[in-house]
């Protein structure tokens, strides 16, 4: 099945997105749970109990938006190159390289895999929520140069 430019980049973000969302409601249902089991060696550092898992959340966007703005913006500019540099409509399976694909392979069963490790609630919240905010920060990256490229395609006389 052959794909334009445009839509390769918009289905790579739309990608992203929707990943994120999910991890970041399942770190959110880790971390708002009605008892959250919250590691006792990290409470002196986070105030009452109650107050924890706002703290603890609001970490994970931190770190999830420093990795989408310096690393995943990266990665989503390289792909949007790739994408770019190929034949337009081009075919969808030469959109992505097989290393990517076994990367995403790869990803999905470490986040498999994460549910069943003898980590704490808020550990496993922290972690899905700085990935999901990552994820959504980058797919940004694609849906601006997306919208950048509409924008000057309409724009030309």
């Amino acid at each position: 099945m052959n794909i334009r430019h445009g839509l390769a980049i918009a289905i790579s973000g739309t990608l992203w997105m929707a990943i994120g969302i999910l991890l970041l409601l399942k770190g959110f249902s880790y971390l708002l749970h009605p008892s959250p089991d919250i590691t006792p060696s990290l409470l002196p550092y986070l105030g009452k109990s109650d107050q924890a898992p706002l703290i603890l959340v609001s970490v994970g966007l931190l770190i999830g938006f420093i990795k989408g703005s310096l690393i995943l913006a990266k990665t989503a500019t390289r792909v949007i190159k790739k994408i770019e540099s190929l034949p337009n409509p081009c075919s969808i399976l030469s959109v992505y390289s097989p290393a990517y694909l076994l990367l995403l392979a790869s990803m999905v069963f470490l986040g498999m895999l994460f549910k069943w490790l003898p980590l704490a609630y808020d550990i496993k919240g922290v972690i899905d929520i700085a990935i999901g905010s990552a994820l959504i920060n980058g797919s940004a990256f694609y849906f601006r140069h997306f919208a950048d490229a509409r924008r000057k395609k309409l724009e030309k006389p």
